[in-house]
């Protein structure tokens, strides 16, 4: 029995060979693709365990705090919690605070945009009467803003220190005799309040200033004259610059200091600044009108001296270069600021779109109020700002990978389509949220909002070390005991950044760095279900192609078992040998792959894999093999399609085959897409698929590569088969173009008929597991392409052939 099975499978060796590949295949390409969803797995658990967890787990909030964009897309800005309006008392927060479960909880309060003491800018001290006409300017990365109307200082000379002779338009300033220094525009920033300890625990800065004791003479003094108000003692973020410019015109003018003096009713002694407004607006124009011997207009970068809040004082050279200086004019009135109201945002569902809530230079983009009461205008200030040190925000430490959302540190730009760097300038209202420009006490943040100041608290839990599953169950025990006490309640661990475009009016599209909350759960999720979703499918798909392929070999042999039987075999004889031949091909299969799998150093997992397949196909050969079948004559004739229904026999399987890798590869296409995209909107998501991408491709090339041996082979037989069939068209008159025509027709009927059962099954099971439906019809398009191009590929050759 054993020689004549060895001398059959010689016989039809092409035929041997090519099954040989195929189980091969199997006993090889599925334990290593198993093993490699394994790997890919371990590697996105290892991934989220040592990336996944940020400064802090938990975002606590105040009920009904999420804003509209962030309950459409479940994202945040960076800095989102800039212009909030509060709702969580100091003592909620200590509370929280003394919970076990929380190793550290840093609240945070909005207090809106302040600013600090102005300071001034000098100008030079030249050999020549000059008049210095002026204008400051902030930016937004793309378009300077006037800050003030255009100013100027005319100076004469300085007949001795301490007296230098010049004449101004600038009222709105103290001016004294011994420089001309003007000072620079009011800028405000966002001040936020923060307890210093557990900041300084979340963030690693040092935060301790703040309980310094201020003891600045001129601030006492200042406190004396309007009835001690409260001091907001404020750490400003040194990181941060201002965006300021000085456009200064400098003409060299043909004048003498006595003509002026006798103009202005002046003495030689007097200083010119003395006379009276109005004679001072008669000699500035007069001075229109003088010649210019030279005149240079010059714009200067002020920006890196600048910083919020407290500013540095300058002074021009007579080169015209910004210097540091010790001498400066400075103005206290610090008891003013602004709040603003949340970004509008229109149209979340496609593009967020931001409009501009007032034209002026710069727009607005929110709404927004003025408080407090300037010292101008009354003795009841309530209260003073006072800077007592700088803090850094330490950026070079920050986890790319897993966002850190604290709400207050991020970036202060956004990008334009032209690569235009944008930031916000020197008024609040600018559609980039702001971070923490400066920090404050809590105490300070109760004086300026209220009983309830703080907007989020940020918590992390205690114990954990790693992102892991424990990790996520004690996080989620915090996180449900905190909701049933009323708050927002947000799971942080494992957020990840995103870039976001947006449509800003007056701009175009801008890109800003965005954070999706609690994103490495959903990218558990999300892989484990693919991990899951492709194991089956692998699995199913060896299991129904050996299946398949053992039908398809039984009705291949069935004339030739016929022949058999007519010349004295016994039914039982026949059966036996077709198994041998089956067992032997198996057995010769197993041992070249496990070859293999030794050659790639094989975990024990894949030689299991692999063996458990052979048994498997042991069990098949011995099932399909020893069933008995039972045939009917048939009496009457086919009315329709009579050669696919005569040969169902084979047609079926390869319906069968057709309909099962159409299933298969739109499953797994659109599977692989719809967690692709929403992997890869983030950080961390690109990050792991960069790791995955080999396996995802290996997996649809083992299924389109098993899927095109099937189906080549059921062609050929197909064909095989009907040689005699396609001799008898022939003789009885069919053209060559007419049988083409013939065959083709009928290869669409029934493979359209398994394509669309393919496409139902699977995008019913698409749906079930909640796959987008642009990615269900991705899938499904591209699968059928693909079985489409192969089916129609070896058909074609196959009829180009038959017409020869």
């Amino acid at each position: 029995m054993i020689s004549i099975t060895w001398k059959r499978l010689y016989s039809r060796k092409w035929i041997s060979i090519t099954t040989l590949l195929a189980f091969i295949s199997i006993y090889t390409l599925i334990p290593f693709g198993w093993d490699k969803s394994k790997t890919a797995t371990t590697t996105i658990q290892k991934s989220i365990e040592q990336y996944g967890r940020g400064s802090y787990d938990l975002l606590v909030r105040p009920p009904s705090s999420r804003t509209t964009i962030e309950r459409a897309l479940h994202m945040v800005e960076e800095n989102y919690i800039g212009d909030s309006k509060g709702g969580i008392s100091i003592s909620e927060w200590k509370k929280i605070k003394e919970d076990p479960d929380v190793e550290i909880a840093a609240p945070v309060a909005s207090l809106g945009y302040f600013r600090g003491k102005k300071v001034s800018i000098e100008f030079p001290v030249l050999n020549r009467p000059t008049r210095f006409t002026y204008q400051f300017y902030t930016s937004d990365g793309r378009k300077k803003y006037p800050l003030n109307k255009e100013k100027s200082i005319v100076y004469f000379e300085r007949p001795h220190p301490g007296m230098i002779q010049y004449i101004t338009n600038n009222r709105e300033q103290q001016l004294f005799s011994s420089s001309m220094s003007v000072l620079m525009p009011e800028n405000y920033y966002l001040l936020v309040a923060i307890d210093p300890d557990s900041e300084g625990k979340l963030t690693r800065i040092d935060f301790s200033a703040l309980k310094k004791k201020t003891n600045n003479p001129i601030l006492q003094d200042i406190l004396k004259s309007y009835g001690n108000p409260p001091v907001v003692k404020v750490l400003q973020n040194r990181d941060l610059h201002i965006p300021l410019y000085l456009k200064l015109t400098v003409d060299q003018l043909d004048v003498k200091l006595p003509d002026y003096l006798t103009m202005l009713g002046l003495r030689e002694s007097q200083w010119l600044m003395e006379a009276s407004p109005e004679k001072i607006d008669a000699a500035l124009s007069t001075l229109q009108k003088a010649p210019i011997q030279s005149s240079q207009t010059m714009e200067i970068n002020l920006s890196h001296f600048q910083k919020p809040f407290d500013g540095s004082a300058l002074a021009l050279s007579d080169q015209f270069v910004p210097m540091l200086s010790e001498r400066f004019v400075a103005d206290h009135n610090t008891s003013v600021y602004y709040v603003a109201s949340k970004l509008q945002y229109e149209h979340v569902q496609s593009v967020p779109t931001v409009n501009i809530v007032h034209h002026g230079e710069p727009p607005s983009y929110k709404k927004i109020e003025k408080k407090g009461v300037s010292m101008q205008e009354s003795q009841d200030i309530p209260f003073l700002i006072e800077q007592v040190g700088t803090f850094s925000q330490n950026t070079s430490s920050r986890n790319r990978l897993a966002a850190s959302p604290l709400g207050i540190y991020g970036e202060m730009k956004a990008i334009a389509e032209d690569g235009t760097i944008l930031t916000p300038t020197t008024h609040p209202g600018s559609f980039i949220p702001s971070p923490a420009s400066g920090v404050t006490t809590l105490d300070a943040a109760e004086l300026i909002k209220g009983k309830k100041p703080i907007d989020a608290i940020r918590i992390k839990i205690a114990g954990i070390t790693n992102y892991n599953e424990a990790a996520r169950e004690k996080i989620k025990k915090v996180a449900t005991k905190l909701l049933k006490m009323g708050y927002e309640v947000d799971v942080v661990a494992g957020s990840s950044f995103k870039e976001m475009t947006l449509r800003v009016e007056g701009i175009g599209n801008v890109k800003e760095s965005w954070t999706t909350l609690g994103v490495a759960q959903t990218l558990t999720e999300t892989w484990n279900g693919f991990y899951i979703l492709t194991t089956i499918l692998l699995i199913l798909f060896a299991g129904f192609w050996l299946v398949v392929r053992f039908i398809f070999e039984q009705n291949t042999l069935a004339r030739e078992n016929e022949l058999l039987s007519i010349i004295g075999w016994e039914k039982e004889k026949i059966r036996w040998r077709n198994i041998l031949e089956q067992y032997m091909l198996t057995s010769i299969a197993l041992i070249v792959s496990l070859f293999f799998l030794y050659q790639w150093d094989a975990t024990p997992s894949m030689y299991a894999v692999a063996v458990l397949l052979w048994i498997f196909t042991l069990a098949a050969v011995a099932l399909l093999w020893m069933r008995r079948e039972k045939t009917r004559k048939r009496i009457y004739a086919y009315k329709q399609l009579a050669s696919i229904f005569y040969y169902k026999q084979l047609i079926i399987p390869m319906m069968f085959v057709l309909c099962l890798a159409l299933t298969l590869l739109a499953i797994h296409i659109a599977a692989l897409g719809d967690a692709w995209q929403r992997s890869s909107t983030t950080s961390m998501g690109n990050y792991i698929n960069d790791r995955t991408n080999f396996f995802r491709l290996f997996v649809a090339i083992v299924v389109f590569y098993l899927n095109t041996i099937s189906l080549s082979e059921g062609v050929a037989s197909l064909f095989n088969e009907r040689k005699q069939e396609f001799v008898m068209y022939r003789m009885i008159g069919w053209t060559k173009g007419k049988i083409v025509k013939f065959l083709f027709m009928e290869t669409f009927a029934w493979s359209a008929w398994a394509s669309l059962a393919g496409a139902v099954i699977s995008g019913t099971i698409l749906c079930m597991l909640n796959v987008s439906m642009k990615w269900i019809c991705i899938g499904i398009g591209i699968a059928v392409l693909m079985v489409a191009i192969t089916l129609g590929s070896m058909i074609g050759s196959r009829l180009v052939q038959l017409s020869e």
